[in-house]
């Protein structure tokens, strides 16, 4: 990647990729149509471009056409799309710079989904705001949140990951738990089942970190092992 150096983290979203650098700042390319790139500007950009604003970051998420940032401080910054609240200020409207999130100070982990963000917090709690047509909240409605809403009966959460349509939590105990749609078996316990609310991993307990596909998910465990379940195929 041109120009890129001192990266300490990537992430990737539909089409474009951001880097948070050693010093703290963010460099995206790719794709800006939705201000994804948060430069101010709506433009596409085949070099990184450095984020407005942000030189504190220690965790980046990219989702469709969004993006948000983890600052030190405990606060989250996102920006690009927000049409369905995934910029989480109490807004739909989009922006091509970094908006705080509102009402969040103590973020420990930040995964983005399409169009929808989800944190876990210092107190073991989980946050999600966004679109959530498919239960990927796991607030128990379907109803979209333009403001972080917490994650029903998640605590003591230590990892949290968000894909298409369903998001997965890892616990302290090593335990995991899955919420929104399952009919590829994504949320792990054993049906095929969609879910508002979260459910347990069956057989889980030694999770340290989580990832999310399409509808596919994968943990890794203490012992360095991964656990994958849910579909191998996109429909």
């Amino acid at each position: 990647v041109m120009g890129l150096i001192g990266a300490t983290k990537v992430a990737a979203g539909h089409s474009h990729t951001c880097a948070l650098l050693a010093t703290g700042s963010v460099r995206c390319w790719g794709e800006g149509s939705q201000g994804q790139l948060g430069n101010a500007s709506n433009s596409d950009s085949p070099v990184p471009v450095a984020v407005s604003g942000i030189t504190t970051a220690v965790g980046i998420a990219a989702g469709q056409r969004h993006s948000c940032a983890r600052l030190s401080d405990g606060s989250i910054r996102c920006w690009g799309n927000g049409n369905s609240g995934q910029l989480g200020n109490g807004s739909s409207a989009s922006s091509n710079v970094p908006v705080a999130v509102t009402g969040i100070s103590t973020a420990t982990s930040l995964a983005a989904g399409d169009s929808y963000n989800c944190t876990t917090l210092a107190s073991g709690a989980a946050m999600c705001w966004g679109s959530n047509s498919d239960g990927t909240l796991g607030d128990g409605t379907t109803t979209t949140r333009l403001l972080p809403t917490a994650v029903s009966g998640v605590s003591n959460a230590i990892d949290i990951a968000g894909g298409r349509q369903h998001s997965c939590v890892v616990l302290g105990s090593g335990g995991a738990q899955c919420w929104g749609y399952n009919q590829s078996g994504a949320l792990g316990n054993g049906n095929s089942t969609s879910s508002l609310l979260p459910v347990t991993v069956t057989g889980m307990s030694q999770a340290t970190q989580i990832s999310v596909g399409h509808r596919h998910s994968c943990a890794r465990l203490s012992s360095g092992a991964l656990q994958c379940w849910g579909s191998g195929f996109s429909f």
